[in-house]
């Protein structure tokens, strides 16, 4: 009868825990690079802090929008006010006013 001796291999003990440190990589790249990983969350959280300043500008502009906008309401219209936004508007002046108009495209001087 024949006995079958085998070499003591070095691979094979390391098979096990190649493929374990195999996942562990992968779960740990994931986990700092993923969707919801430490980098998207930082990415998310630098773009809450601009959204928030955007955020308190856009209300300024809206509170100063309300604030003229009740100007021309009927309770408390202001004369000025509707004289201001009538003649921006439809572009008239009275006949005794002189109108300077700061958007007119200036004339190149003639020559003669």
């Amino acid at each position: 009868m024949s006995t079958r001796q085998r070499r003591k291999s070095y691979v094979r003990p390391l098979i096990v825990p190649m493929i374990a440190l195999a996942f562990s990589g992968y779960f740990a790249w994931h986990a700092w690079h993923g969707s919801l990983g430490i980098e998207a969350r930082r990415q998310l959280a630098v773009e809450a802090i601009h959204l928030d300043d955007e955020l308190t500008r856009i209300r300024k502009e809206r509170n100063v929008l309300e604030h003229r906008v009740g100007l021309l309401r009927s309770s408390s219209l202001e004369s000025d006010m509707l004289d201001e936004r009538a003649r921006e508007i439809l572009g008239f002046a009275n006949a005794n006013e002189i109108a300077v108009v700061a958007s007119a495209p200036q004339h190149a001087t003639i020559n003669r």
